[in-house]
This record gives C-alpha cells, structure tokens and sequence, in this order.
C-alpha cells in the first residue's frame, strides 16, 4: 500500500511539472490530459481491480508483437460485434468459474503454436455446442478436482 501511495503521490507531482506548459502553449498536451484522466480513474479504482489491471498489463508486457496485432484485431472484431452479442458472450465467460478459466487458459498456452493454430481453425468451425462438447471432452474444461496436470494435450479432433 505504501508503494502504491508513493507511486501515485510520484505521477501527481510529475504530473504537476508536466502540466506547466510554456506561457505562449494553450494548456497542457493531450498526452497529458490523458495520463490524468488515467490517474484520476485509477484512484477511483478497487483494490481488487487494480490488481487485475496490474496482472492483464503484466501479460501484454509478456505478448510478442504478433500476439498484440492477433489481440488487437480480435478487439476491433469485438467492437463491431451487436452490444448484446458481446454480452452474452462476456455472460458465457463469466459463467465459468476463474479456475476452470485459467486451467483452459494454460491448457491451450502449453500447446505448440502450430497446434494451437490447428485448434483454433478447428474450433470456428464448430456450432458452439459442438466447441463446448470437444472442450470438455479433450479436457481444456477439466472437471472439478481434475486440473491439467502437466500432461501433453491431446490433438485436435479429426474431422
């Protein structure tokens, strides 16, 4: 928490300086305007989701640069997605306990590139009862009390 305290007591007084334009400027500069805007969400902020902001930043750090254009792009296709659409989508993540999600998550990230490619292809395919169905039968949703224990993952389905 003291670090936390510090860190923001140190953007503010950054900001501060930044703030202080030249006297011939019209105000501060848009980049600034924003890191405030940030700032002053950020302290609005629970605790609790500023260390979910903290992890999901942590994760684009460790993105190759392919990784951020496949999930900028995913981003885009999701913004012209219809908004209930998107939310029922989100609704149908959200239904799957944390834990479930992140063995999934791990699951798919110890699968070799190609293979992952592979699955993906395969699983557009599929009606998301059929996706749902592979899923839980290849074991990317274990059961409860049967989390992926290191074992390699199995292949695609054949179609």
């Amino acid at each position: 928490m003291k670090t936390l305290i510090a860190i923001v007591l140190t953007l503010i007084t950054g900001l501060t300086l930044w703030a202080n334009p030249p006297k011939d400027s019209q105000g501060p500069p848009e980049s600034v305007q924003r890191e405030t805007r940030m700032l002053q969400h950020f302290l609005k902020m629970e605790p609790a989701d500023l260390v979910n902001l903290r992890q999901t930043i942590e994760r684009i750090e460790r993105m190759s640069p392919e990784e951020k254009e496949k999930l900028r792009k995913r981003i885009g296709e999701l913004n012209q997605m219809r908004p209930e659409r998107v939310k029922a989508m989100r609704e149908r993540f959200e239904s799957i306990p944390r834990e479930k999600r992140e063995a999934m998550r791990q699951r798919w990230l110890d699968l070799a590139p190609e293979e992952r490619q592979e699955w993906h292809q395969k699983l557009r395919a599929m009606s998301p009862e059929e996706r749902q169905e592979v899923l839980n039968e290849q074991g990317f949703l274990p059961t409860p009390g049967k989390a992926h224990k290191g074992k390699k993952p199995p292949s695609p389905p054949e179609e």
